[in-house]
């Protein structure tokens, strides 16, 4: 005869309790203090843009990088090589100014969106310049790109400096 093993009904309610709980506190996004993020749809969509901003801003530095060295004349008379990595750092300026302007944007992020947008067209005209220098370089044209790249580095900079870069959780 076969004994069966019942188990109360508290048991399970007070084991699924704690199971769930833990499994809450183990996945739950957190801010800076390393306290639990409760993510109503506004929180998550103001977290979620966040998050899209400090991508934004990474992919920023990295672009800098880029046309800093492309200007420096690292490349030598290698014509090509410039016109090349010149045009594949505006395609990929371009894609980042579409990323930014099609993602939603949260009624209380516009000012941030805003920045990246400034910053972005920036680097654009940035990337511009600098393929005028690639295909005619002279001084004048470098001195632009130059000037161009500086503007760019401070629109940078204020996105850097403001509120929503401080936020890192």
């Amino acid at each position: 005869m076969k004994s069966e093993i019942v188990i109360p009904k508290w048991v399970w309610i007070t084991s699924m309790a704690v199971l769930l709980l833990g499994l809450g506190l183990v996945i739950s996004p957190r801010d800076k203090n390393n306290h639990p993020l409760l993510l109503l749809p506004d929180v998550k969509a103001m977290e979620d843009y966040r998050r899209s901003l400090a991508n934004w801003h990474t992919r920023f530095l990295e672009l800098d990088g880029r046309m800093t060295r492309l200007l420096s004349d690292n490349y030598g008379s290698d014509l090509f090589s410039q016109s090349s990595e010149g045009q594949i750092i505006q395609d990929e300026t371009i894609q980042l100014m579409r990323e930014i302007d099609q993602t939603s944007t949260p009624a209380a992020a516009v000012s941030a969106r805003d920045m990246a947008i400034r910053t972005g067209s920036a680097y654009l005209e940035t990337s511009r310049a600098m393929l005028t220098w690639v295909s005619a370089p002279t001084t004048a044209n470098l001195d632009a790109a130059q000037q161009a790249l500086k503007v760019a580095q401070a629109s940078l900079a204020k996105l850097e400096a403001s509120q929503w870069m401080a936020i890192n959780p």
